[in-house]
């Protein structure tokens, strides 16, 4: 194999992870309406600590260093977070042009 061809798996790869990332601040939007009808607030520290635990024990199954990981997912859910709010904010009235 060369080394193009490993570059191309990668870039494939790659390719995937924007695909799951926009899947995943897809639905920011559904759990921002969730978490306003039911009071709860946008960051929720202890989904957050359970999200980490999570996937830095899968980081160590699958034999990866669990500190960039967890550095990846803070800012994965920070990017989530983000499009919440975003989902919730109200656009404000377009002003009408005076002529």
């Amino acid at each position: 194999m060369t080394i193009e061809e490993v570059r191309a798996e990668i870039t494939q790869i790659d390719e995937e992870i924007i695909h799951l990332i926009a899947q995943r601040q897809g639905l920011a939007g559904r759990i921002a309406v969730i978490k306003e009808e039911r009071g709860i607030p946008i960051h929720d520290n202890q989904r957050k600590i359970d999200v980490l635990e999570y996937v830095m024990k899968l980081a160590k199954a699958n034999h990866i260093d669990p500190v960039p990981v967890k550095a990846i997912f803070e800012t994965l859910i920070s990017m989530n977070e983000k499009a919440q709010r975003a989902a919730l904010e109200k656009p404000a009235p377009k002003k009408r042009a005076h002529k």
